[in-house]
């Protein structure tokens, strides 16, 4: 009887864990009933065998079950049989009602409390525990255990393996579990730096699989899966190889949710490219995966522009994907590579998978924003008609400010007039954001008139500009120097409610700064803190510059004070421009030490800062100095701002360093060199380069170098070769002047210019010829102009009306009264009609009129060129002779 019982209690557990089958438990409870009479007599052969076969039936379905069915059932409540309850309580032997107490102990948390009556019972029932107590039973009390304190697991464990019960994968798995569990706890105390306790416990882990592994005991899936999952949320390669390579000799498959595990891995290594290739791969598969997993490589992939991987994942995870930002993303990378059919197929997807309009609208505006990114207008607007009528999608408000924004970018403000108009016809909301565009661009190109007319269509329409509407009218105010206009916004943005910002405030203060009325610049910030408005680093950047221009270093170091007073902190910006005030007022000393008092701080100064000095160096001639900054910042790999490279190029080839220049040009030209540049800054910076270097040649008398280097530029396509030459000769027609020397460049470097240009194939332009005949008339030589004459004519250039003003003016200048009559005679009678021609004559003529006008004797003199003033007032009809007490 004591068998049946015991297995009773067996079945007992079993329905109290889910594991047996309804059929099942009726069975049971009906045993149950019929024990009672029963217990008396235990004679009945065909009872007993009844039972037996029961016994086999149990232990039939608990080998078939699944090893952890008790894990992923243990979160639920023990069911309650009082039935069962009544006849086990009567008829049990001690050693299983001793087992049910310590399920019942455990239900109740007091786990020291059963781990005592544990030892008592295996102390008591030496020989009949482990009979109770089996495999199954102690995995169905350590995966309880493992629910409510993970730490107790083991201690239960190491009790199963004293009373001689033999373990099997499932407590060695439940081990493992606990193990991570711990481990997992430790995660969620906020740290994301691996504790000695979670090295333990993994460490632990570890050794247990290896230690099953050596008594044959084959981990499964379930064993490996809590450790794969914790070392790939860390990154941990090398022991996750590790595992996976157990895995492999253990026969378990490395699929389903370990190739998540695999991906996550690399990516929380930051190896994104194996991930990558592990994550296509699984979807080339059609292998499921989380949708998180689909929804960051779609947005990934999306933004490296990989659109043939896009057009070809974004089919598979549609249907599955939650997140919406993904989509987005895509869908812009299908707009910016004009992607119609796989754009088709994605909308016609959504529309299936049940997407709301809201939502659909919202996916094609980033289509739309896609075109608008990639600079196509009209293919944005016909993939715009195209979804309207193949998919049903609507475009919206937001869609249309999109299409207006695109439009005004593109110069296209008359087919964004028509959009606006548009959604008037579809009754769309109009917002500042239809019209802020066109004001945007009206003030760009300087149509103040139309940007003020746009802003008064707004509130005709009842549309209330916003903050950004007049930053765009005060910033175009601005542009074209009109500030008090721009002032004049400031009253009517408080009127209307619309509160000032710094970005309206800080073009203002520009606009006075760069007129030079720094006292009215300072006067705006005042204002900015009355309205309360707070100055911030732009806003002193701004003021400091001002002072760089009036060269006022005590205002530039009151405002640095202020800043620091008022707990602005002063960014590299800023001790930019206070390094430029120094230089310009030849203090670089000052700089220098503002730069390492910075360092002592522990602050790093940036490369504008740097750059500043370097710049202040050179312009001040302490190259010495300025080559050995130059020289850190080439041993850090850093390159200082272009500016500053410029201005020590000049400065070498000045002092005609020119081995030290033409090495710094090197370095200036190098690919790969300032990428915050764009094409057309990269080249002018190049060909400024190229003269310096041209220039300083010639100044030290050596052409045949000059020659060499137009050589090389020429044949390496360094620089626009027609572009250079024609800015070489403006700086020479203006003899290489500048604010720190005189004149040293004359007409015949020019001629010098022209053989070399010669020598390398190339022929003078016009314009450089043309440069040439100013710098003739700058020196007042007449005879060089008419040099400049004969080389026009030997390059079969046709004298046009405005290259005989640049010659005549020469004539004029030197006093050739011949040559300067016989020249106005070749000027042609069309071309003498125009009004700017004839007030260019009379301008060239003015200083002779009003030295003729001094006397009747000096009216005569050759001085004043009497014929050729005749012969002007003859061609002018004596209409435009102008009044001598005016000098134009």
């Amino acid at each position: 009887m004591a068998h049946i019982l015991r297995l009773l209690c067996r079945g007992y557990f079993v329905q109290r864990h889910h594991l047996v089958s309804a059929s099942s438990r009726r069975f049971a409870h009906t045993l149950a009933e019929s024990c009672v009479p029963a217990a008396e007599s235990d004679s009945s052969n065909e009872f007993v065998s009844t039972i037996s076969s029961l016994d086999a039936q149990f232990a039939e379905e608990f080998d078939n079950n699944n090893v952890h069915a008790a894990s992923i059932s243990s979160s639920k409540d023990w069911s309650r049989d009082y039935q069962l309850d009544k006849v086990m309580t009567r008829h049990l032997d001690s050693a299983v009602l001793g087992v049910r107490r310590l399920f019942d102990l455990v239900k109740q948390n007091k786990l020291e409390e059963m781990l005592v009556v544990h030892d008592e019972l295996a102390e008591k029932e030496k020989e009949t525990l482990h009979t109770s107590m089996d495999v199954v039973m102690y995995s169905r009390l350590m995966t309880r255990i493992r629910e409510l304190r993970p730490h107790y697991v083991l201690p239960v464990f190491q009790r199963m393996l004293s009373i001689g019960v033999v373990p099997n994968v499932v407590p060695y798995t439940i081990l493992v579990q606990a193990f991570m569990e711990i481990v997992a706890r430790e995660d969620g105390k906020g740290t994301k730096v691996v504790s000695a306790t979670q090295e333990l416990y993994v460490t632990r882990a570890f050794e247990l699989i290896k230690e099953m592994r050596g008594k044959d005991i084959l981990p499964n899936k379930l064993t490996y899966k809590p450790i794969m999952s914790w070392l790939a949320a860390k990154g941990n390669v090398g022991q996750f190889q590790e595992l996976r390579k157990l895995m492999e000799d253990d026969g378990v498959p490395f699929d389903g949710v370990f190739k998540y595990y695999e991906i996550q891995l690399f990516l929380q290594s930051r190896d994104f490219e194996r991930a990558k290739s592990l994550y296509l791969a699984a979807k080339k598969l059609d292998q499921k995966l989380p949708s998180s997993l689909d929804s960051r490589f779609l947005t990934a992939l999306a933004k490296e522009d990989n659109i043939s991987v896009v057009v070809d994942l974004l089919p598979k995870v549609i249907p599955t994907i939650k997140s919406s930002a993904s989509v987005v993303t895509a869908m812009q990378c299908l707009g910016r590579h004009f992607q119609r059919d796989a754009a088709l197929q994605a909308f016609s997807l959504l529309k299936t998978k049940g997407t709301s309009d809201q939502q659909m609208t919202f996916y094609l505006n980033a289509y739309i924003q896609g075109f608008s990114q990639a600079g196509k207008l009209a293919d944005a607007i016909n993939a715009f008609r195209e979804l309207e009528i193949v998919s049903q999608v609507k475009g919206g408000q937001h869609l249309f400010n999109i299409l207006i924004d695109f439009c005004c970018k593109q110069g296209k403000i008359s087919q964004g007039l028509d959009f606006l108009d548009e959604m008037q016809v579809r009754n769309l909301e109009l917002s500042s954001f239809s019209f802020n565009p066109f004001i945007r661009e009206f003030g760009r190109w300087t149509m103040i008139d139309e940007a003020f007319e746009m802003k008064a269509a707004m509130l005709r329409l009842g549309v209330q500009p916003t903050v950004v509407t007049y930053n765009s009218l005060i910033s175009a105010c601005v542009k074209i120097g009109d500030l008090e206009r721009a002032c004049s916004l400031f009253p009517e943005m408080k009127e209307l409610g619309v509160e000032a910002n710094t970005h309206c405030y800080n073009p203002l203060i520009q606009g006075f700064a760069m007129q030079g009325r720094f006292d009215r610049a300072l006067a705006v910030m005042r204002s900015m803190d009355a309205a309360g408005v707070k100055p911030d680093v732009n806003t002193y950047r701004l003021l400091i510059f001002a002072c760089s221009l009036s060269k006022d270093q005590d205002k530039a170091d009151q405002l640095f004070a202020e800043m620091q007073e008022r707990e602005i902190r002063p960014d590299e910006s800023i001790y930019t421009v206070m390094i430029i005030v120094y230089s310009k007022c030849g203090n670089v000393d000052r700089g220098i030490e503002m730069i390492r008092s910075l360092e002592k701080s522990g602050e790093t100064a940036g490369i504008e800062a740097k750059s500043a000095i370097l710049h202040g160096l050179a312009v001040t001639g302490r190259l010495e100095e300025a080559l050995a900054l130059y020289a850190v910042f080439k041993r850090e790999r850093l390159l200082p701002h272009s500016y500053a490279v410029g201005t020590l190029l000049a400065a070498l080839g000045k002092v005609g360093d020119l081995d030290k220049m033409f090495e710094l040009f090197e370095d200036a030209r190098g690919d790969g060199k300032w990428p915050f540049m764009n094409l057309r800054q990269r080249a002018e910076h190049l060909n400024i380069r190229c003269i310096n270097s041209v220039l300083a040649c010639i100044r030290h008398n050596q052409l045949g170098r000059a020659i060499s280097f137009l050589r090389k530029v020429k044949e390496e396509g360094i620089a626009d070769e027609g572009v250079l030459f024609d800015k070489i000769f403006l700086h020479i027609s203006t003899g290489g002047q500048d604010e720190n020397e005189m004149r040293w460049l004359d007409v015949n470097d020019g001629f010098l210019v022209i053989n070399a240009m010669r020598e390398l194939g190339l022929r003078p332009s016009r314009m450089s010829l043309e440069a040439l005949l100013d710098g003739c008339a700058a020196l007042n030589d007449s005879q060089q102009a008419h040099r400049v004459l004969q080389e026009m004519e030997r390059e079969g250039l046709q004298l046009n009306i405005f290259s005989m003003i640049r010659v005549f003016r020469a004539y004029v200048a030197g006093e050739d009264e011949e040559k300067a009559l016989d020249l106005l005679n070749q000027m042609p009678e069309e071309d003498l009609k125009d009004s700017d021609v004839r007030l260019l004559l009379v301008q060239i003529l003015q200083p002779h009129y009003v030295a003729a006008a001094d006397s009747p004797i000096a009216a005569e003199a050759l001085e004043t060129l009497p014929r050729v003033r005749e012969k002007v007032d003859e061609l002018l009809g004596g209409n435009m002779i102008p009044d001598t007490d005016i000098v134009l």
